[in-house]
This record gives structure tokens, sequence and C-alpha cells, in this order.
């Protein structure tokens, strides 16, 4: 299984939607991930978390299925990853999936899904992006990259 795991595109300040820079790196993101085999997105209730993925999903139209996992639930932002997590184990060995998160959610969905830590994202990191490789046996690999303007 392959899951890019990232933090929302900018975000506008003191507003819960994408800037013209989170718009254009939503843009960016889509025309990366169009032809991976993606489909299926994991994004919280935040809106900026689905619009980062929209474009991608008009895009792929039917072939991407978003699945939005509220962060307010039982639990709260640890039940939001404990689901995802739980989700994502799920899928069948050869899907390609995304997670988009916030600062406080990739890190512990990756560690959750491949027992590693990353390093933490800052409050103006927008551009890093993690590919995991998860194979049905064996141990799973994290590749830290970055996609867009340096934040």
């Amino acid at each position: 299984m392959i899951v890019f795991a990232l933090r929302h595109a900018d975000r506008k300040p003191d507003a819960d939607d994408l800037s013209s820079a989170g718009v254009a790196r939503a843009e960016l993101l889509a025309r990366m991930l169009a032809e991976s085999g993606i489909r299926t997105a994991y994004c919280s209730d935040a809106i900026r978390t689905q619009r980062t993925m929209q474009p991608l999903q008009r895009k792929l139209r039917s072939r991407l299925e978003v699945v939005v996992v509220g962060t307010s639930g039982a639990g709260g932002i640890a039940g939001h990853v404990k689901e995802i997590v739980h989700k994502v184990k799920g899928l069948p060995d050869d899907a390609v999936a995304a997670i988009v998160g916030h600062t406080n959610t990739v890190g512990p969905v990756i560690e959750g899904l491949t027992g590693r830590t990353v390093e933490p994202i800052g409050e103006a990191q927008f551009d890093r992006l993690f590919v995991l490789s998860i194979p049905a046996a064996g141990a799973a690999t994290v590749a830290p990259t970055r996609y867009g303007e340096a934040t």
C-alpha cells in the first residue's frame, strides 16, 4: 500500500480556508497524484483539508472517494487519528490513498500506520509530503519529501 500523508495546503490567516498560495499548492498536488492510482483520501472536517483535495477530486471525479473523519467526536483528536489509522489499515494491500490532516495529526497518523516517528510539522510549514510504503508483510517505510513553494 502507498499512502501520501500531508498537512492541508496554505491557509488564510484567521480563516478555515485556503489562501491563494494554498489553492496553487492544492492544484499542484492534484497534478502530482492524479496518475498515482489513488482512489481514497481521508480528510478532517476542517474546510481547508477538504479544499486541499478538491482539485484532485475534480480531476478524478467518481474515481476518488474523499472520506471526512471528524475531529470533535468521541476521543477528539486522538479518536480522529485512531479512526483514520483503522480505515487505512482496512484498505487492500495494493491501495493508494492520501491523508490530509493538520500539524497535530499527520505525525500521529504516520506513527500509527508505520510505527515510525517524523519531525513535527511547524505552524508555517505547508510543503511537507510524506510517502508511506506499507507492505503486507515486513517493515513500512516513510519518505519525507517537499512539494510546491518552500515554506
